[in-house]
C-alpha cells in the first residue's frame, strides 16, 4: 500500500494514473520483484519511487534503496524527481554521480545517511570501494533504462557490486524496451523478476519523419532549424559526429551546447541541460547514453541527426518527445541508404512521411514553445534549483537585489576608481570605523609607525614559516 502522504502529493500534481503505474503501484508496494516496460514518458520514475518509498524502513538509519542510472544527467533527473516525495516520509535522496565532486559526496553520504541513493555504476563502485558507501543496509534495487545497464559490457562492474550487496528482498528493473536476460539478473541479485509490459511502441502522438541528406548538408539542415529557432535535441551515434556538428553550429553562431562529451564536468553539461529547458537555447547535441531517459516538458522536436544503429536506439530517441500525451516530431536525416535501413527495422504500424519545413512553422508549434517559455520563467525560482545535485553551488537570489538606473552602476564604479586610488587610507574598508581610519591614515605619513608595522609582519611571518595555512597566527 503506497503512503498516504504520497498518494495525496500524486493525486495534487496528477489527475490519473498511466498505464504502467496503474499496473504496478501496489504490485511494488507489495514487495514483488517485477520488470516494468512501457514507452517512454509514461510516468515509469514514480511507478517505482511512491510503492518503493512506502516500504523504507523509516525507523531504520542507513540506505535501503540503491536506484542505478546509465547517465549522469539521468542519474540527477531521477534524484530531482524523487526528492520532493521523499521529503515528505522524512528522508534523504543522496545522487552519487561521476564527474561531480566525490569527496562531498562522500561526506554527505556520512553526515546525511541518505535511505536512497541514486546513481551510475562506476561512482557507485568507486564509494563502496572508498569505504564511504556501506551497503550492509540495502534490500531494494531498482535499474532504470535496464537495456543499457544490464549488458555484457558491464558484466565484471555488475558482479562486483553484486558481491558488495546484501540479500535483496526487492529488485525492480525498468525500459521501454526488452533485450535483459532475466535468468542473469536472478544469478547476479538472487531475485526472480517477472516483466510487465504495457507496451512498447512509440506513442501515437509523436509524427515519425525523415529527410534526404549527405553527411555535409547534414549540418545545413541544423543550421537551418536554429535560424529558425525551433527548439530540437539532436541525437549522435558518436562524439566526433557531436563535436564536428557542434563547430559547424558555431561558426555560424548558432544557440548551441552539448551533452554527449564525457570529457565535460558534469555542472556544465548540467549547465546546458538547464539552459534547454528553460528555452535558452535552440538546440542541444547528445549522444544514446547521454540522451537516455531525459524528461525535458513540451520538446517540440527530436532529430537523429546519424541514423540510429537498431529500433531499441530510435525509440529512446524519439521518447524525449511527445511526453505525457504532448504532441511531437521525430525528423531523421540521412542518405537512401540510411533511410532504407530504418525503414527495414520500423514497426509496419509506425508511418514514416517525409519531413516538411511547414511542420516546424507551425503556429501551434511556435505557440507551444513560447508558452513553454513562460512557463519557466514564471516558475523562478523552482526553476533554478531544477537538475542540480547534491555537489552544485545553491543559486544565488535575485529577489532582493535593488533595481538600478540606466547608467547608475557605471556612474558609481567611475566614482569608486576615482576615490579607491593606491595608498589612499582614507578608503572605507569593510568593518573600519572612522577612528580607525584616522589612525590608519596617520600610520600611512609616520615613517616610525611604518617601521613598527614592518618588523611586527616579519616577526609574524618567521613565527607562522612551516605551518600551515590554517595554523598561522594573524593579526
Amino acid at each position: 500500500m503506497i503512503l498516504p502522504e504520497l498518494q495525496a502529493e500524486f493525486e495534487k500534481n496528477f489527475a490519473t494514473k498511466t498505464p504502467i503505474q496503474e499496473a504496478l503501484f501496489e504490485r511494488l508496494a507489495d514487495g514483488e520483484s517485477l520488470f516494468g516496460l512501457a514507452p517512454t514518458g509514461s510516468g515509469k520514475t514514480l511507478a517505482f519511487a511512491l510503492p518503493l518509498l512506502s516500504r523504507l524502513d523509516l525507523d531504520k538509519k542507513g540506505h535501503q534503496l540503491l536506484i542505478l542510472a546509465p547517465s549522469q544527467e539521468l542519474g540527477a533527473q531521477l534524484a530531482q524527481v524523487i526528492r520532493p516525495y521523499a521529503a515528505l516520509v522524512g528522508v534523504k535522496v543522496a545522487a552519487l554521480i561521476g564527474g561531480a565532486n566525490g569527496k562531498r559526496q562522500a561526506d554527505k553520504l556520512k553526515k546525511e545517511k541518505p535511505a536512497v541513493v541514486v546513481g551510475t555504476l562506476g561512482r557507485i563502485q568507486t564509494m563502496i570501494d572508498g569505504k564511504a558507501l556501506k551497503t550492509n543496509n540495502f534490500s531494494m534495487l531498482v535499474v532504470d533504462e535496464a537495456d543499457a545497464t544490464l549488458t555484457d559490457e558491464h558484466r565484471e562492474d555488475l558482479e562486483k557490486l553484486a558481491d558488495n550487496l546484501p540479500n535483496l528482498k526487492q529488485v525492480t528493473l525498468f525500459s521501454a524496451t526488452s533485450g535483459v536476460d532475466l535468468a542473469w539478473v536472478q544469478e547476479l541479485f538472487g531475485q526472480s523478476v517477472k516483466p510487465v509490459s504495457v507496451g512498447q511502441q512509440s506513442p501515437k502522438e509523436i509524427a515519425h519523419t525523415y529527410l534526404h541528406v549527405d553527411a555535409r548538408a547534414s549540418h545545413k539542415v541544423l543550421i537551418e532549424l536554429a535560424r529558425r529557432h525551433v527548439q530540437a535535441l539532436v541525437f549522435f551515434n558518436s562524439i566526433n559526429a557531436l563535436v564536428a556538428a557542434q563547430a559547424a553550429l558555431r561558426h555560424e553562431h548558432a544557440s548551441v551546447m552539448s551533452v554527449g562529451n564525457n570529457e565535460k564536468s558534469h555542472l556544465k553539461r548540467a549547465d546546458a541541460l538547464q539552459a534547454f529547458k528553460k528555452g535558452k537555447l535552440d538546440l542541444l547535441l547528445a549522444t544514446d547514453v547521454a540522451g537516455r531517459g531525459l524528461d525535458i516538458t513540451g520538446l517540440p522536436l527530436v532529430v537523429n541527426a546519424q541514423v540510429p544503429r537498431n529500433l531499441t536506439a530510435y525509440l529512446h530517441r524519439s521518447g524525449r518527445t511527445g511526453r505525457a500525451g504532448m504532441a511531437g516530431q521525430v525528423l531523421t536525416l540521412g542518405n537512401d541508404h540510411d533511410i532504407r535501413l530504418l525503414k527495414q527495422y520500423l514497426p509496419d504500424e509506425l508511418d514514416l512521411d517525409k519531413f516538411s519545413w511547414a511542420s516546424v512553422d507551425d503556429k501551434k508549434t511556435k505557440a507551444a514553445a513560447v508558452a513553454r517559455r513562460e512557463l519557466a520563467r514564471r516558475k523562478g525560482a523552482d526553476e533554478r534549483f531544477e537538475g542540480r545535485i547534491d555537489d552544485e553551488p545553491a543559486p544565488v537570489s535575485i529577489a532582493s537585489t535593488k533595481k538600478e538606473k540606466p547608467g547608475q552602476r557605471a556612474q558609481a564604479k567611475s566614482s569608486a576608481k576615482g576615490v579607491a586610488k593606491k595608498g589612499d587610507s582614507s578608503v572605507k574598508k569593510p568593518g573600519q570605523g572612522f577612528a580607525s581610519r584616522k589612525a590608519a591614515a596617520r600610520k600611512a605619513n609616520d615613517p616610525l609607525a611604518q617601521k613598527k608595522v614592518k618588523q611586527k609582519h616579519q616577526a609574524r611571518k618567521k613565527k607562522n614559516k612551516g605551518k600551515p595555512k590554517w595554523a598561522e597566527k594573524r593579526d
